[in-house]
């Protein structure tokens, strides 16, 4: 017999028990037996009706169930996929709310459970290790956990959190047991002690609670991936001090037995990496006939010209160009590309936007393309207008979806693209239409597919090219579209002849340590940025500010501000 209808067994036939306040309403419901139910406080049996008559107004089949109805979600299919732990499996995971209070104070988990090996003196270490840590001790307590998304270029992964007061008591358990002074060090480049207390900053997000490390991990893999990132201003403050923090704590969460070589071997990818940028960039100079390739001393046949006699003749046309300090021959927006545009690449630009509540749906999928076939014998023109006026663009809504517009984390604005009108496309037909794209004549020629029609070509748009892939912060978007089941996204490095991020292009070009958002680099570049959020948009946006910032980085280009009519 439970807690209700033992109360109701012994309150139903005398009201009047229920006019008298013993007074005793700090007594749980364990120790009310142990000196007779009939001491419980008026307000304890009070708070036991009202929770039963709320209860049974909103839905008495719920209520017997114990369901929460905030934790519905938009769709069935949503909820089949992002369900926690706790439904799928409620004797293993206890999902009730968070029993530790918040004062906007948080630990990271891992830096908590590696806490005897960190922040303990030698001579104690190896004894509250065992004690309290050593054989599963420290997960076994039950934890609230809490995440947050960080930035990329910190980790792929979210930093686990608990709250502050439920690590201290921890602490304090310890202290009295071994009687020691330990505590949480608070300074803030130690990581371990987090303050939230901040206007305008992600917040910790609950997820469930933990007895034992599987069950951490179960609750971690239910964290949904980050929609989108901004990177902060110079000018944002708070963003750029809660980025600090959050950097803090993921390096008191690693294993320091281990941080010297993951160190060492980041610095290595990381210098890879950057190594990788400095070849692009060059790259893009040679795609859009700015420079030679014969700079990148990759000798490739474009033309039934010889090696020999191409070289010649670019190096003869080099020696008659200005060039800037790097080499780069500076380039003239009134007159044509001097050189050949190396490989003749489409350039094809790619935006996703998804339900923020539920990430599986995605609910737009942008795509933009330049040809550069299509620039032969055409100036820039001023701003490189000339050349971003040939891009092709179009934007595909999933009807399923239609009705969803994000407002919690972007302003989402689906009925808004600006470069055309906008096609509905059954989440069925979704795949197959966007793998059209990517394939003769690449979105230029597609015949009646769900609705979508793109228009015709010439000869050559029918022929086989070589694509570069453009997006802004792309690989979150080359895993939607990889989820969708789309071909060409399962294996990107052999479908694309290069994988552009202009994020990361630009921060090389402008030598930045920090990426720029989509918006702010629109602004660098002099471009009006209209309904943002909204995938045909971003797509194109994305695929101009990619041919501006190349024009510019030549040293000829210069930014006009951006003006409203």
């Amino acid at each position: 017999m439970d807690r209700r209808e033992r109360l109701k067994l012994l309150f139903s036939e005398d009201e009047s028990l229920l006019q008298f306040n013993t007074r005793l309403n700090a007594i749980s419901i364990p120790d009310a037996k142990a000196v007779g139910e009939a001491s419980l406080t008026v307000e304890t049996q009070e708070d036991i009706q009202s929770e039963q008559v709320s209860e049974s107004k909103s839905n008495p089949d719920e209520t017997a169930k114990g369901l929460d109805k905030s934790t519905v979600q938009e769709s069935d299919e949503c909820n089949a996929s992002t369900q926690t732990p706790a439904t799928k499996d409620s004797s293993t995971h206890d999902q009730e709310e968070p029993s530790t209070p918040l004062d906007g104070f948080f630990c990271p988990l891992m830096a908590m459970s590696r806490y005897p090996y960190r922040f303990v003196p030698k001579e104690l270490s190896q004894t509250v290790a065992s004690q309290f840590f050593d054989g599963g001790k420290f997960w076994q307590r039950g934890w609230d956990i809490y995440y947050v998304h960080v930035p990329p270029l910190l980790s792929p992964r979210p930093l686990l959190l608990v709250p502050a007061a439920q690590a201290r008591k921890f602490i304090q358990e310890i202290n009295r047991e071994l009687e020691s002074t330990l505590s949480i060090p608070e300074k803030g480049e130690m990581g371990m002690l987090l303050d939230f207390n901040l206007d305008g900053v992600p917040q910790p997000t609950f997820i469930g609670q933990c007895t034992s490390r599987e069950i951490k991990d179960e609750l971690e893999a239910t964290v949904p991936p980050r929609t989108n990132y901004e990177p902060p201003t110079d000018m944002d403050e708070a963003r750029l001090a809660y980025e600090q923090m959050i950097e803090h704590g993921i390096n008191a969460s690693k294993n320091k037995n281990r941080s010297k070589a993951s160190k060492a071997k980041k610095q290595q990818i990381r210098l890879q990496a950057e190594s990788e940028l400095v070849q692009t960039r060059k790259k893009m100079h040679c795609y859009l006939g700015i420079q030679s390739y014969h700079s990148l001393d990759l000798p490739e046949l474009i033309d039934e010209r010889s090696w020999e006699e191409k070289r010649d003749d670019d190096c003869s046309t080099a020696q008659s160009l200005n060039t800037d300090s790097t080499g780069i021959p500076r380039l003239d927006m009134n007159r044509p590309a001097v050189f050949q545009f190396w490989k003749e690449p489409i350039f094809i630009s790619v935006d996703v936007e998804a339900n923020e509540r539920c990430q599986e749906q995605v609910t737009e999928v942008g795509i933009s393309t330049l040809d550069t076939v299509d620039l032969v014998g055409l100036p820039p023109g001023e701003n490189a207008e000339n050349w971003t006026s040939r891009i092709r663009s179009c934007h595909l809504r999933v009807r399923e979806y239609g009705h969803i517009v994000n407002r919690q984390y972007v302003t989402g604005c689906p009925g808004s693209f600006e470069f055309g009108e906008s096609a509905w496309v059954s989440k069925r037909n979704l795949a197959d239409v966007v793998q059209a794209c990517f394939q003769p004549p690449y979105s230029f020629g597609i015949e009646d597919t769900d609705g979508v029609r793109l228009g015709s070509g010439h000869h050559y748009k029918h022929e086989k090219r070589s694509l570069i892939l453009v997006g802004h912060n792309i690989s979150m978007d080359v895993k939607y579209l990889a989820t969708l089941g789309i071909p060409v996204f399962e294996d990107v490095a052999s479908a694309f002849l290069e994988r552009v991020d202009t994020a990361e292009l630009y921060r090389i070009i402008r030598s930045e340590t920090n990426q720029r958002s989509l918006a702010g680099i629109l602004g660098e570049l002099g471009i009006i940025g209209w309904n943002l959020h909204n995938a045909g948009n971003d797509a194109r946006y994305t695929l101009e500010a990619l041919v501006r910032m190349i024009c510019r980085d030549t040293g000829e280009f210069s930014v006009v501000a951006p003006t409203v009519d």
